[in-house]
């Protein structure tokens, strides 16, 4: 179902004639599943959380049975390593995706963790993860929206 539902976004988007797009869109997953899982300085965009967390939610359900599954069982399978890898590299980048979202409102990733240990301030966080982001360059880097493709950022 969960496949049906992913796979059906992107030929419906090829299919309004937006197949650049919906290159661009798995391209841009990856590249924030792979290479940005760690990167904890920069800024990302509301359209790109939005996107990205849309995904990875699809993804953590698939996976998560993986992870489930080496956490019960002592034998394991080499698919189920490699969803528990994806899995965890899923979580780890949903965080990191977060405080990027943080940065480009010129507030400070530390609050996610004070997010988590004060369980009330989570919703104050998920209104301000809600606010445009700073204009211009800030002291967490460049504008994402000056870049071509910035709701991919």
């Amino acid at each position: 179902m969960i496949n049906i539902l992913l796979i059906g976004t992107f030929i419906i988007l090829i299919l309004l004639g937006k197949k650049d797009i919906a290159i661009k869109i798995v391209q841009s997953y990856l590249r924030t599943l792979f290479t940005q899982v760690i990167d904890f300085r920069t800024r990302t965009t509301n359209a790109w959380l939005y996107i990205f967390s849309v995904i990875n939610i699809f993804i953590i359900l698939k996976t998560g049975e993986g992870a489930l599954e080496f956490a019960l069982e002592s034998d394991t399978s080499p698919i189920t390593l490699i969803k528990l890898v994806i899995f965890c590299l899923c979580i780890v980048s949903s965080f990191s995706i977060l405080v990027r979202r943080l940065h480009d409102i010129n507030k400070p990733g530390w609050l996610l963790i004070a997010g988590m240990v004060f369980p009330p301030f989570l919703i104050i966080l998920m209104f301000m993860l809600l606010f445009p982001g700073t204009d211009g360059a800030n002291k967490y880097g460049r504008d994402p929206k000056s870049l071509p493709y910035w709701y991919l950022r």
